[in-house]
């Protein structure tokens, strides 16, 4: 079969198995706001159709969706957010990657697929481990087994654009990086270091797991970029003109980019906006856990609360996904090898919980952290340290009713 053919066959299966995806996701993490007038509704449903269907590689006749690669993760943002929701962990399909540490001859993050007559970097290797009672994997990457990675879930989408809401000097304001209070918290803001290349001043992060990126465009830039290979005005993935790259490497490089001629983009400033307005028009994840008084009120007695906001200001109103936007110390099980942005290999990011009943809804396909080691809400728990240690230490005491109790509450956020 010629190669053409194959790509093509390739290219129908996945655009069928991610339409599959839609039909069988949850029409709360498919929906718009309710806030999007008629005008927007249409450019949303623009920023739908890039963020739902293939990209391809270049040159093809749709021009305006192609320039996949050559490296790339995925072919689609719903391939690592099937439905909008969480990625799956490698076994059952796309949406988890590995990151890599800043001195890696491979970037920033593992491509662990290719065009044809491209060699994918590496293929994503693991090995099932305990850690005491608790489960866990060590993820290494087949043929070079000593580079230090770190597993990173995709998260559901749902609310994203909220969090870019939030001002900075609220943020910075509940930070007690030297625990002044005396309460074992420490949060402190994730502070980027300026960017003397890009003339970027010093920026405050808040999205991704280790709060790396400073706003949704650029987390959508990145992603675009690193899972994709589809290079924004913000964001380029790697260089046809890489000097690591052999000779007949660079020339398929640059015959396989879907940027116009004289341009060095592959998704217009048109296109991009219209994704960019597809995520913010998002229903925001609601919850029900006024059925749990009881559970709130562990919640807060544990000091959950001290790190979980509930509620954070947005302008006239507020939201509340329960998360203070901070760096914290999560201890030494949580710790991996792989510094990001502002933040520390033991330093993540306080993981918004608002949709964690909806994400947690399966027994059988639950998973929690930044790696998706958890499989209950319980063991997520139990993986805390760090600042959180005493709060588990006394969620270890509770009663079978109170840990009933908190359980339901947060299933219901």
């Amino acid at each position: 079969m010629r190669r053409p053919a194959l790509v093509a066959l390739l290219l129908a299966a996945l655009c069928s198995a991610l339409q599959a995806s839609e039909r069988t996701a949850d029409p709360q993490l498919l929906r718009p706001g309710s806030s999007l007038t008629n005008e927007q509704r249409l450019d949303w449903a623009v920023g739908r159709s890039f963020t739902h269907k293939p990209w391809v590689s270049a040159p093809a006749t749709t021009t305006a969706r192609d320039g996949l690669g050559p490296w790339f993760n995925a072919n689609s943002c719903l391939a690592c957010h099937p439905g909008n929701g969480q990625g799956q962990l490698p076994e059952n399909g796309p949406g988890l990657v590995l990151r890599l540490p800043a001195d890696s001859p491979l970037g920033s993050q593992l491509q662990d697929r290719a065009l044809p007559g491209f060699s994918a970097e590496g293929r994503i290797h693991w090995q099932e481990t305990l850690n005491g009672a608790l489960r866990a994997r060590r993820y290494t990457v087949i043929d070079q087994p000593t580079l230090a990675v770190s597993a990173r879930l995709a998260p559901e989408l749902r609310g994203v654009a909220a969090l870019d809401q939030v001002r900075d000097a609220d943020i910075v304001a509940w930070a007690d990086p030297d625990d002044l209070n005396g309460d074992g918290i420490s949060g402190r803001p994730a502070l980027l270091p300026a960017n003397e290349e890009s003339g970027k001043a010093r920026q405050l992060g808040r999205f991704g797991w280790k709060a790396a990126l400073p706003s949704l465009a650029e987390q959508i830039a990145q992603a675009f970029a690193e899972d994709m290979g589809i290079d924004s005005s913000l964001r380029h993935s790697r260089r046809c003109d890489d000097p690591s790259l052999p000779p007949l490497q660079q020339q398929r490089c640059q015959r396989a980019s879907g940027a116009a001629p004289g341009e060095d983009v592959e998704i217009s400033e048109k296109l991009f906006n219209a994704v960019l307005l597809y995520f913010r028009g998002l229903s925001i994840p609601t919850a029900t856990a006024t059925l749990h008084p009881a559970g709130k009120r562990l919640f807060h007695a544990l000091d959950c609360a001290a790190c979980h906001r509930p509620s954070l200001p947005l302008g006239d109103g507020a939201i509340q996904p329960y998360s203070d936007l901070l760096l914290h110390d999560m201890g030494e099980g949580l710790a991996d090898t792989v510094a990001e942005g502002g933040a520390e290999g033991h330093e993540w990011r306080t993981a918004p919980l608002w949709g964690l009943g909806f994400r947690s809804r399966d027994p059988d396909n639950t998973r929690l952290l930044h790696d998706g080691r958890a499989g209950t809400i319980h063991e997520a728990i139990l993986w805390h340290g760090g600042e959180a240690t005493a709060s588990v230490q006394r969620y270890r005491q509770l009663s079978a009713q109170d840990l009933n109790d908190l359980i339901r509450f947060l299933q219901e956020l």
